[in-house]
């Protein structure tokens, strides 16, 4: 309905006219002075900033409406507003909210698409927050990590946690002909270096059972500051096997 749109409007109007938003749209435009150059940084750094801003006000006045708080809410209210923007009335009201969020009086304000959506603005502040997901330690003077570097008997540091080796651990390549050693327990890092089958490498910490992290002294070999091997050859379409063997 016509009248109901040019209410939610005009609450939206008065919300975009406020300083709350005024103010901080400001700061946002000195902030990125080369926002309007054609392939400058400050265009896409600019506007990620300006659409959190938006929500803002967006969140505060969709929940009197029935709509949600966030970017759902306002692609809701887009699509119910579709055949109620062809009225001049209605047009006009958008023309100035367009004016008071810095836009080109006709310019067509689109959220996000869903699959762009990094993050989802909780305005509420009542989004789920996950713990660890590897089980903590303690050391003895209260402090909590994953990992702890303590001081052996020798004097030389070790790491001890759920994921550090214990003792000294060589892997022995099985798969043929060879594996790739990763920057990173990545399929798709970059490549460093390879091992044939046959060859032994030393490793000094396993992740998730699936990769293997080379030791320093194999690190110094390579030149390179860290590196990984696949150790589950499901990764690869091998289910079942492994492209590496315990030797010691």
């Amino acid at each position: 309905e016509i009248p109901e749109a040019m209410k939610l409007q005009i609450e939206l109007r008065d919300a975009f006219a406020g300083p709350h938003f005024q103010e901080r749209l400001k700061i946002l435009q000195r902030k990125y002075p080369e926002r309007k150059t054609k392939g400058h940084q400050d265009g896409s750094r600019f506007f990620e900033a300006f659409e959190t801003l938006t929500l803002t006000v967006h969140s505060k006045v969709l929940p009197e409406w029935g709509l949600t708080p966030d970017w759902d809410g306002v692609r809701e209210m887009m699509s119910r507003m579709a055949e109620a923007l062809e009225h001049p009335k209605v047009k006009r009201l958008q023309e100035e909210i367009n004016v008071l969020m810095g836009l080109p009086r006709n310019a067509n304000f689109a959220p996000p698409a869903k699959s762009e959506e990094m993050f989802v603005y909780r305005p509420s502040r009542d989004a789920p927050v996950p713990g660890p997901c590897r089980a903590l330690l303690q050391d003895e003077d209260g402090d909590e990590a994953h990992e702890f570097f303590v001081e052996d008997q020798q004097g030389e540091l070790k790491q001890r946690g759920p994921t550090a080796l214990d003792e000294e651990c060589w892997y022995q390549v099985v798969h043929t002909p060879a594996v790739v050693i990763r920057e990173q327990p990545d399929e798709q890092s970059k490549m460093v270096g390879r091992k044939k089958v046959g060859k032994r490498i030393r490793i000094q910490k396993i992740l998730d059972g699936k990769w293997l992290q080379l030791h320093r002294s194999e690190l110094a070999k390579l030149g390179v500051q860290e590196a990984w091997v696949l150790l589950d050859g499901a990764e690869v379409g091998h289910e079942g096997q492994q492209l590496l063997t315990r030797v010691k």
